[in-house]
């Protein structure tokens, strides 16, 4: 059984293999998938100049799925917070899940990207990595001001731009 399965992960490994090596020597570019980052976002990566470039040459699909994965990385904290205490009933590991997801994620997605679209378009905010400005833009879409933290945040990202503590 062993040696059948085996053979199965070779032959289809070889499959897979022999597109790529029909490839000429000179000519390992790799082909653009379908449902990949736009060609905008794809260049944009290439020559990284900022969060809030690469965040703004992203389409509205790729800014839906930065949200849906996180809000699956809070559902799966949540799932494994709550889940822990095996002596509940299904009931109150719901309930519980419920109220841990509630607290951290009280925001429709769609507000948050909206959000982060508008605080992007400004330029001075480009050095921001994507999970502080997550941070602003649910303090944004909650109606907290914004303004000395964001000002915070460039000085801060500025420091590690140039090297220092």
């Amino acid at each position: 059984m062993a040696r059948k399965v085996w053979l199965m992960v070779l032959a289809l490994t070889l499959l897979m293999a022999v597109p790529a090596l029909a490839q000429k020597p000179g000519n390992k570019a790799p082909t653009p998938l379908e449902g990949a980052p736009s060609a905008t976002a794809a260049s944009a990566h290439r020559q990284f100049s900022g969060f809030g470039q690469y965040w703004n040459a992203m389409s509205d699909k790729e800014h839906d799925a930065f949200m849906r994965g996180v809000v699956t990385a809070f559902r799966i904290y949540c799932m494994e917070a709550v889940a822990s205490d095996k002596s509940q009933s299904p009931q109150d590991t719901n309930k519980h899940f419920m109220e841990c997801f509630a607290s951290n994620f009280p925001y429709q997605p769609g507000l948050v990207k909206e959000a982060m679209n508008s605080l992007y378009q400004d330029k001075a905010n480009n050095i921001i990595p994507f999970d502080y400005m997550f941070g602003l833009a649910l303090l944004k879409v909650k109606g907290d001001p914004i303004d000395d933290r964001l000002a915070r945040l460039r000085q801060d990202s500025e420091k590690l731009l140039k090297g220092g503590k």
